[in-house]
């Protein structure tokens, strides 16, 4: 097969080749303060809340880890929350 000739100081071409994407294990979960939830109604401050990823694989129970609150300031419990 012959190729026609590129003009001069052209850069070659290049094909991409796209894979097929597997079904993502990480999703972007939403983490908020349990004991700030409870006093929602009595203080008018904001809800201490965190955006972190988990591996679905290896965590499938809901996500709670220890965080700063900078409304209570101090560390309280933090839940995963559902998406809406």
């Amino acid at each position: 097969r012959a190729r026609a000739a590129a003009p001069a100081g052209a850069a070659p071409r290049r094909v991409a080749v796209c894979m097929a994407k597997k079904k993502d294990v990480r999703s972007t979960i939403t983490l908020e303060c349990t004991e700030q939830r409870a006093q929602a109604a009595d203080v008018r401050n904001g809800v201490s809340r965190y955006t972190t990823q988990k591996n679905r694989r290896n965590t499938p129970d809901r996500l709670e880890l220890m965080k700063y609150n900078k409304y209570l300031r101090r560390m309280t419990l933090h839940r995963e929350i559902k998406k809406k």
